[in-house]
């Protein structure tokens, strides 16, 4: 690849190049907020964002210009020339078609010399799914101390790649209050859905008539929930987790005040931004949510089984660290939900004091700090 790379030097922009994403069809996370504020406040650098062309976000990113199209030429030509690599779910994203992660990861990236860096899509709250030796990341931004310090102490990264940045979406993360919409934004289980790397597309248990599915499909067809709904004038708006999008199709909703939305086109920055509370189970979005002062109610109907085959330990216990009450049933999250409604969607002082221990910042500026700590990696 070094001869390739030194060949192919006189087709590619001066400078250095960086190359920002997320998911191949995606451009809406913390890599659009990331490239966004690049875009303004570096026009004349050679910025890029990698999408793909079909993708729904593509105009997004077309109006801000500098877009290459996933898996062109011109995109296999940049990643051998990028000095940097930026992505929000993992650089594998980044790879143009047939090129094999393994082989790029480990045989490729470190020989052209890329910085990787691992914007994140969310707080992480099982540190033990991040591992120096699988990613390589020189920079990883993080919202806090106490997730900084988690990473830490299982990762094998250290503060030297473990950065108090914030995250790059939370800069537009204005409230847009008050709302009459309820998020309901269960996250996935591993267990449920195939290998999403490496082919293998077996699954450990049926998603037909597992604890997931009778709580989620449950909790839509209830008539209690739906009661609640027209007793306050309020609409809930369903976004599936993008690994479970397939699977959640419930056949009968109890009100027609329930919307299962598309995940991957719906303006999820908006909604989180908007809601009146957020319905969740251990989805990061709550971070989200709790940053613009809505409350949050955990429905943690499968703990025991999210622990074992998927979550891991925790450095954030929801009963302990969380910004709204846990519960565990449909009944008591219907009922939690009513209480909400009831005081005017109102999050209680002891949730708010939570908050402010997690964040370092909230001041606006995580972009400018994510940048300058890039820069810093020379």
């Amino acid at each position: 690849m070094r001869p390739v790379r030194a060949l192919t030097r006189p087709l590619v922009p001066r400078g250095q190049i960086w190359l920002v994403g997320e998911r191949p069809e995606t451009a809406r996370d913390n890599g659009f907020a990331f490239f966004a504020h690049l875009r303004r406040e570096r026009p004349e650098e050679p910025i890029y964002y990698v999408i793909a062309k079909d993708s729904p976000t593509a105009a997004d990113v077309a109006a801000l210009g500098h877009v290459v199209w996933h898996s062109s030429w011109r995109h296999r030509l940049l990643m051998l020339h990028a000095s940097v690599i930026a992505n929000a779910y993992s650089i594998k994203h980044m790879l143009p078609s047939r090129w094999r992660p393994g082989a790029y990861m480990n045989q490729c990236a470190w020989r052209v010399g890329a910085r990787r860096v691992y914007l994140k899509h969310g707080v992480h709250l099982s540190p033990d799914a991040v591992k120096r030796g699988n990613g390589g990341y020189d920079l990883i931004a993080t919202v806090g101390a106490q997730e900084a310090d988690a990473l830490a102490r299982t990762s094998g990264y250290t503060s030297a790649q473990l950065r108090e940045t914030g995250l790059a979406r939370y800069d537009n993360l204005v409230p847009e209050r008050p709302s009459r919409t309820v998020l309901f934004m269960p996250t996935w289980r591993r267990y449920l859905v195939p290998k999403l790397f490496g082919g293998d597309d077996t699954v450990l248990v049926g998603y037909q008539g597992s604890t997931y599915q009778r709580f989620v499909h449950g909790l839509l067809a209830s008539g209690e929930l739906a009661r609640v709904l027209t007793r306050h004038d309020l609409t809930m708006l369903v976004v599936p987790h993008y690994n479970l999008a397939g699977l959640l199709h419930p056949d009968d909703l109890g009100s027609d005040r329930i919307t299962i939305l598309d995940g991957t086109t719906a303006d999820i920055p908006h909604l989180l931004r908007s809601c009146a509370l957020l319905l969740t189970d251990y989805s990061s979005v709550q971070f989200d949510v709790a940053y613009v002062g809505a409350p949050v109610v955990y429905a943690q109907f499968d703990r025991e089984e999210y622990e074992a085959g998927h979550g891991g330990t925790s450095w954030f216990d929801a009963e302990r660290d969380g910004f709204g009450p846990v519960v565990s049933t449909i009944s008591q999250a219907v009922e939690a939900l009513e209480g909400y409604a009831a005081g005017g969607f109102v999050r209680e002082a002891r949730y708010d004091s939570r908050v402010s221990r997690i964040f370092s910042y909230d001041d606006r500026q995580n972009c400018a700090r994510i940048a300058a700590a890039v820069d810093s990696l020379w």
